[in-house]
């Protein structure tokens, strides 16, 4: 399935009946001016590309070497290969981004960039690197020890040497995710195995080797890098640290036009109230300090609106309708209370400043959406719903 980017996440179910407050957030810092609808000005001293702005569908996957994505996104798509996509031919993999920036731009539309790594590595690179095997119930294979020397060595050529001069300067291409190998999926900063189970190195050693992967992100693209950072690895205890110290590094170190978060289980509920839990609600703090720091924020959400209303339900923030399954958009859909509209006001009117459902849920300005393609088809709730499509385009560009 195709998503508009706001999530891909956890699927907490959480209860439904609660009563709905509307509480109007308080932005007081910030570059950003926030207008009365929610939108946010163009504002900010760091130079003219300190924003990524837009309407993104997340689009299918680059399923192979040389395929072109289409987009129904109204700005443009998130654009997905993954490293090893062409194999261990690189160039390939840089010719078959260009490809598809240039179709795009053909179009009006623009590009984030997001390269998947984990366990989605060229086998050479593999062979070359001290490996660790992930075993999760979804992504299951090898990955490279993201300090091993080799590993960074292949980056360096990857990221530095090719796939950055390929697109340097092109119009269509809005913006690029950091990813490292230490992500279950690729692309999503939660690193789902035990901390006791890894040949974790040390605090300095593992959070310098984000630091030094940025580097080779930030040397490469002259766009925006922004990271998902709704999620914090390891699962037995969760280190939330490692998100913020990375956003920190990247602010202070390439200031705050080349940094920016984005948010893949965008949904009021991970951090309202108690949240949903310490992987998700640990990173509160930065996603504060982000919205004053007035940088690039998006939201990919928890679940497409259309069918998956029921996965923004929580006491906290009220319900959308309840689950009838346990994975995917398995929402009830005869259910009375099942709102496929309230979900996606809401949750823009959240993510866009505009106002809260709980008095305690972060405070956040986001800047732009990544949304399901099932939102965006001809029947999804943003074209048939005139209010969730004036909620979503707050987010177009200006």
């Amino acid at each position: 399935m195709k998503i508009l980017v706001l999530a891909i996440a956890s699927l907490t179910a959480m209860g439904c009946e609660a009563q709905k407050s509307e509480t109007p957030s308080i932005l007081d810092r910030g570059a950003g001016d926030l207008h009365g609808d929610g939108s946010v000005s163009d504002q900010d001293t760091d130079g003219p590309q300190a924003m990524i702005r837009g309407r993104f569908e997340s689009a299918g996957p680059v399923k192979s070497c040389g395929e072109i994505v289409d987009t129904t996104g109204p700005d443009g798509l998130l654009l997905r290969p993954k490293m090893n996509t062409c194999g261990d031919d690189i160039a390939a993999l840089a010719s078959t981004i260009v490809a598809n920036l240039d179709h795009a731009a053909q179009r009006g539309k623009r590009v984030l960039l997001v390269i998947g790594q984990g366990i989605n590595l060229p086998q050479s690179w593999l062979a070359r690197c001290k490996t660790y095997r992930l075993d999760d119930p979804r992504f299951s294979g090898e990955l490279c020890l993201p300090w091993d020397a080799n590993y960074l060595a292949d980056l360096r050529r990857a990221l530095v040497e090719t796939i950055g001069p390929a697109v340097a300067g092109h119009a269509a291409l809005a913006g690029v995710y950091f990813t490292i190998t230490t992500m279950t999926n690729g692309a999503e900063f939660h690193f789902r195995v035990a901390k006791s189970a890894f040949p974790y190195p040390g605090d300095a050693t593992f959070r310098g080797a984000y630091e030094k992967v940025m580097d080779l992100f930030q040397q490469a693209f002259s766009v925006p890098v922004v990271f998902e950072a709704g999620h914090c690895p390891f699962s037995d205890s969760p280190d939330c640290e490692a998100p913020l110290a990375l956003y920190r590094y990247t602010r202070d170190t390439y200031g705050k036009a080349k940094a920016g978060i984005a948010l893949w289980n965008c949904a009021e509920r991970f951090w309202a109230g108690q949240g949903a839990g310490m992987d998700t609600f640990g990173v509160k703090t930065l996603i504060e300090e982000a919205t004053s720091d007035g940088v690039s924020i998006g939201c990919q959400t928890v679940g497409s609106f259309t069918r998956g209303a029921c996965r923004f339900s929580s006491n906290e923030v009220g319900s959308y309708g309840d689950r009838a399954g346990l994975t995917g958009d398995n929402c009830d859909e005869a259910d009375p209370t099942f709102d496929p509209e309230g979900a996606c006001v809401d949750t823009l009117n959240w993510f866009t400043g505009a106002s809260q459902k709980h008095g305690s849920s972060v405070t956040i300005r986001g800047t732009w959406g990544e949304l399901w393609s099932r939102d965006l088809a001809t029947d999804g709730v943003y074209h048939t719903s005139a209010a969730c499509r004036a909620a979503v385009d707050r987010l177009s560009l200006p």
